[in-house]
């Protein structure tokens, strides 16, 4: 085998079941068969995964979860019913009232905004506002709604 596809075959080395495509699986396990250089380095690699494996577990059976196990079950077994909800309340204040207030505020806020809170909104049918510079307004109310007539310019007294 040549150097050249020992590198091109080197990173699928540590492939896992189902990582590699069929055609490249079966590349790979041909030149396997053919290049002692890879099959050495693939031996390695996995005597090194073991390796790590058993320090991993071997750490871990050296720690006590035991504590860890009574702190998760303490949280999860809360008491239920009124005492758990009182509990709660009391250790999460701001929480509490600000989902009781939430509803309230809501739905003052949309009666403020349907009523208007006796402001005047804006314009209403029927309301007129005329702006006439230096001209004579007169607003006549009609069976059809206001008209505007608009007059002369308005003069100044004196002159």
């Amino acid at each position: 085998m040549t150097a050249r596809e020992c590198v091109r075959f080197a990173p699928m080395l540590g492939a896992r079941p189902g990582e590699l495509a069929a055609a490249e699986e079966a590349a790979l396990h041909a030149h396997l068969a053919g290049c002692d250089a890879c099959q050495g380095r693939l031996a390695d690699a996995v005597a090194t995964e073991g390796l790590v494996a058993q320090a991993l577990l071997d750490e871990a059976a050296r720690v006590d979860f035991a504590p860890f196990v009574d702190q998760v079950m303490a949280r999860v077994e809360r008491p239920r019913g009124l005492r758990g909800a009182l509990r709660w309340v009391r250790r999460h204040k701001a929480v509490a009232a600000f989902t009781a207030l939430a509803p309230t505020l809501a739905g003052l806020g949309l009666i403020l905004y349907f009523s208007g809170n006796g402001r005047d909104v804006g314009p209403r049918a029927g309301d007129v506002e005329v702006v006439s510079e230096e001209r004579a307004a007169v607003v006549l109310t009609t069976a059809e709604g206001p008209v505007v007539l608009l007059g002369d310019p308005v003069k100044p007294e004196g002159s």
